[in-house]
Formats: structure tokens, C-alpha cells, sequence
């Protein structure tokens, strides 16, 4: 029976790397026990985040928005140039004829996400460390990615916040600034001072930070699973997936539960023998009692 429930667990888990189609199934709890009992202990993939989010660092925030926003502007600028450049070039050939390209829309589509750390869009937060120089403190940009832990969630609610603050008018002058021609200087003056107004008023000097968290960097494994687990999100698609290595782990302990099962020593039951030994068992208990009156 226990061979059989690990047969079917193992079925229900796609390999490393190929995300599961259709449905979407899961691991119910009592196969999740199981796959702990075999000394399976890997994180699941394709779900939800079920760690708890790291605390911000709120006496930060109001020392990084003007530079957050200024980073987001160079972040977004290129990419709005790139999803609209073609458009405008289309427009300019073909005057008299009317071509839809929602332009605008992937836009917003893009910058809707760009504060997210764990999507693609918003990779670019989890590269930046915080660093207190002098009475400032600093974005200083790193060449791998990091973990999202303190400072990345710090820097994401800042994100979030000059979203909010500049609202639609972030899009829109993303859009007229790549449809005139308007350098990235400007930009940031039009978004930071103007829309958002996170730019207006002069930074505080900083004293002492409470805590200067360390940066810790991504192995290229972690951030593949990352953008994966967030490719399954964005999919709709959910379900429980597993390093190679925990794969392989399961599978050599499957191995051994079929050899056991093969073998007369083991003291395992072989296929088809579970019934007649149960039968011959029930016999041998009701036999007794006979035979002593």
C-alpha cells in the first residue's frame, strides 16, 4: 500500500523545470506528510509565497524616494522607447492609415509591475543595496541580484508609493517623453517633481541607521526557481514542484522501497501477496480458539 501511495505521489510531481499544464494539481496534506516522512524536505514551487514578507525599514523611506523614483524613470524610459518606438515609426510611414497598437496599454502593463521584486519587471530592485554615506543614503547598485529581504521590501513600498503619488500622469508622460524625444534628465524632473512631487523638497540628512542590512546575493539556481515560480503565477497555473536534486532524492528512495518489496527477506509483501497473507492471517486467529475447546 505505502509502495502504491508513493507511485501515485511521484506522478502527481512535474520534473524540474517543466511547469504543470491543465489543472494545476496539488499535493494534498496528507502527500505532503508523506513526501516529509521520506525525507523529502524541498521548497515548494508554483504556489503562493507561504514565507512571511520581510519587515521595511519605514525610517528609510524618506531618505531614498527622490533617488527610488529617479531609478525607476531610468528603468522604465528604455523599456517604454522599446515598446512604443515602433509604433511612432509605423505612424510616421503610414499617415493616412489607421493602425490600433495599444501602445500606451503595455505601457501601463509594465509599469504596473515594475515594483514587484519577484517579477521580471521589478528584478531591478533586488540589485540595489541601501549604504549610508555621510548624512546620505546612497542606492548603491550591485551586479548581481540579491535576495528580497529588508531593504529590496523597503525599496519596493518606496516604488509603490511614487506610483501612487504620480498616479496615471507616470504612464503619460512616459508615453509623450518617447514620442517627443525627451531625454531622461527631464523625465525625471516631469515624473519626480512634478507628478510624483517626491523630488521637490530637499532630502533630510540622515543620522544613524537602526540596522544596515547586508547583501546577500542570488545563486543563478535561486533566481531561475524565482522566475519560474513567477511565470507560474502569471500563467494561473499553480502546483508543486521541486528542486532536481530533491527529485532525484525521492526517486533513489522509491528505488529502494521496490527493491525492498522484491525481496523474500524484507519482510515486505510482493505484489499480489498483501490479500493472501491478510486471508491466511484471519485463519489462523479464528483456528485458535477451536482448537482449544
Amino acid at each position: 500500500m505505502m509502495l502504491k501511495l508513493c507511485v501515485a505521489a511521484l506522478c502527481l510531481l512535474p520534473c524540474a523545470g517543466q511547469p504543470m499544464g491543465g489543472g494545476g494539481m496539488q499535493m494534498s496534506a496528507e502527500e505532503e506528510e508523506m513526501m516529509e516522512a521520506m525525507g523529502i524536505k524541498g521548497e515548494p514551487m508554483g504556489r503562493k509565497n507561504q514565507k512571511p514578507q520581510a519587515e521595511l525599514l519605514k525610517d528609510d523611506m524618506k531618505y531614498i524616494r527622490c533617488n527610488v523614483c529617479r531609478a525607476m524613470v531610468d528603468q522604465a524610459l528604455p523599456k517604454a522607447t522599446e515598446l512604443l518606438e515602433k509604433r511612432f515609426k509605423f505612424q510616421k510611414r503610414h499617415k493616412h492609415q489607421t493602425v490600433e497598437f495599444d501602445g500606451e496599454g503595455a505601457v501601463q502593463e509594465y509599469v504596473e509591475k515594475m515594483c514587484n521584486p519577484l517579477k521580471p519587471e521589478g528584478d531591478w530592485i533586488t540589485r540595489i543595496d541601501l549604504k549610508q554615506e555621510g548624512d546620505k543614503l546612497s542606492l548603491a547598485w550591485q551586479p548581481d541580484f540579491g535576495k528580497c529581504q529588508k531593504e529590496c521590501r523597503t525599496i519596493e513600498a518606496t516604488c509603490e508609493d511614487v506610483l501612487d503619488k504620480a498616479d496615471t500622469e507616470f504612464t503619460e508622460i512616459l508615453y509623450n517623453s518617447v514620442k517627443h524625444g525627451v531625454d531622461l534628465a527631464t523625465v525625471q524632473r516631469y515624473i519626480c517633481n512634478r507628478a510624483a512631487g517626491v523630488c521637490k523638497k530637499k532630502v533630510p540628512k540622515l543620522g544613524t541607521r537602526k540596522e544596515d542590512e547586508r547583501f546577500e546575493i542570488m545563486t543563478d539556481s535561486e533566481k531561475q526557481m524565482q522566475d519560474m515560480q513567477s511565470n507560474l503565477k502569471e500563467s494561473g497555473m499553480s502546483g508543486t514542484m521541486y528542486k532536481r536534486e530533491d527529485l532525484a532524492g525521492m526517486m533513489d528512495k522509491f528505488s529502494d522501497l521496490e527493491a525492498m518489496a522484491g525481496d523474500p527477506e524484507s519482510g515486505l509483501p510482493e505484489e499480489g501477496e498483501e490479500g493472501a497473507e491478510g486471508e491466511e492471517g484471519e485463519e489462523d486467529v479464528q483456528a485458535a480458539p477451536k482448537e482449544e475447546l
